[in-house]
């Protein structure tokens, strides 16, 4: 292939190449589709098509879980009372 072509093949999946890189079920994507959920689509006559770049912006927008390195560890009370969230008050 030459002067591009094909390359509209690596920007784009199916709906069953998408379902099965996301791991969900082909009726989980079809459903988010209908309630305007899950990625960014287009059609393209009869076909669903998914774009790459759509699918990292979707990706990077869902919410995310676990704390970092940094969030993990809190620094030590240094005066030895612990935490001012955790006292008690009367």
């Amino acid at each position: 292939m030459q002067n591009g072509e094909g390359d509209m093949e690596k920007d784009f999946y199916t709906e069953i190449e998408l379902s099965e890189r996301i791991s969900v079920s082909l009726s989980t994507l079809r459903r988010w589709r209908l309630e305007n959920r899950g990625p960014k689509f287009r059609k393209l006559g009869a076909l669903v098509r998914y774009g790459a770049d759509d699918l990292k912006l979707w990706t990077q927008a869902q919410p995310s879980g676990g704390a970092s390195e940094l969030e993990r560890f809190p620094p030590a009370s240094t005066n030895g009372r612990g935490s001012a969230r955790f006292r008690r008050t009367a």
